[in-house]
């Protein structure tokens, strides 16, 4: 069997995705390519060398017979991209949709979607070592290129804020991220706190994971972040404001915490910023959720029994 899996270019979920996904099927002897150029965008719907289609675009003619996968990875009708009129007509042509989430399966009206979560490789990261010590390092990673989910931002350093006036211990924040709204973010910060790092895109964000103790996360519209399951890979108890699917990756107060409201997510970084055996307990219950969960050395079967149901039947 041979799969070809199409994304777009863009070094962020969809185009990660689908290389992981070409990577683990040939590691299972599945012969794959990942197809993403513009030349290779253009020229899918005439020609494909492959038995089956894995498509992160919507594809919504084509002049071959072959079976097509569709994975929609995000709410693509609040998407300010040109792709967003072509989901309908690609969702109905495709012979099997998945989605990462319930929670987008839901939102999209998609009843008959499989639903595979979002993976990673849990051992490509260092599990952190909580003690003891005289400063907490608290750490973001979010994408400032969109307006509402940039200033989303300036929600946890308030949080932040109000926990400094209230501790007597030292803490310090990072946020990790770039994008065409960060600097704006940047000069609002100003006003809640002048000591807040920011550190601007990093191709590998696993060094300042490493150097952290707890990852706050607060956003007004996502589906599945991939920065929360590498936190929780990492061993980082994590906080998040309930959005997306985010219910789907913590099992609150477990392995990490779903606040609520303002006053649950400052009580819970509270607890943690005070309690070395706490941030450990969760952290360590948060790195084997995803071992358990969120690894792609065991959800590729998932997406390799849907190829066969199809190249088979």
């Amino acid at each position: 069997m041979k799969v070809n899996i199409l994304s777009p270019l863009s070094f962020g979920g969809p185009y990660n995705w689908a290389k992981n996904l070409a990577l683990m099927l040939n590691k299972e002897e599945i012969d794959s390519n990942h197809l993403y150029k513009l030349e290779d965008i253009i020229q899918a719907p005439l020609y494909q060398n492959a038995n089956l289609i894995h498509t992160a675009i919507p594809l919504t003619y084509k002049l071959w017979r072959k079976p097509v996968v569709l994975t929609l990875h995000g709410e693509y009708s609040i998407e300010k991209n040109i792709w967003r009129y072509f989901y309908p007509l690609a969702i109905k042509k495709a012979d099997v949709v998945t989605t990462p989430s319930h929670f987008l399966k839901e939102r999209l009206n998609l009843d008959n979607a499989v639903v595979i979560p979002n993976a990673i490789f849990p051992n490509q990261f260092k599990q952190v070592k909580h003690e003891e010590s005289d400063v907490i390092n608290l750490v973001t990673v979010t994408n400032f290129g969109f307006k509402d989910k940039a200033e989303s931002v300036l929600n946890l350093i308030e949080i932040y804020g109000q926990i400094k006036k209230n501790i007597d211990k030292k803490i310090s924040c990072t946020l990790v991220g770039g994008g065409a709204y960060l600097e704006k973010i940047k000069e609002k910060a100003r006003k809640y706190d002048n000591d807040i790092r920011f550190t601007g895109f990093l191709n590998d964000p696993r060094e300042v994971l490493e150097e952290s103790d707890i990852f706050i996360y607060y956003s007004s519209h996502d589906n599945f972040p991939i920065a929360i399951l590498e936190a929780m890979a990492s061993g980082l108890p994590v906080i998040t404001n309930n959005v997306g699917a985010v219910h789907e990756m913590i099992e609150n107060k477990k392995d990490g915490y779903v606040a609520e409201t303002y006053s649950n997510y400052q009580g819970y970084l509270l607890n943690l910023v005070n309690d070395p055996k706490l941030r450990d307990k969760i952290g360590n219950n948060a790195r084997k959720s995803v071992e358990n969960k969120f690894d792609w050395n065991a959800l590729i079967y998932k997406y390799i029994k849907i190829y066969k149901n199809l190249y088979f039947e």
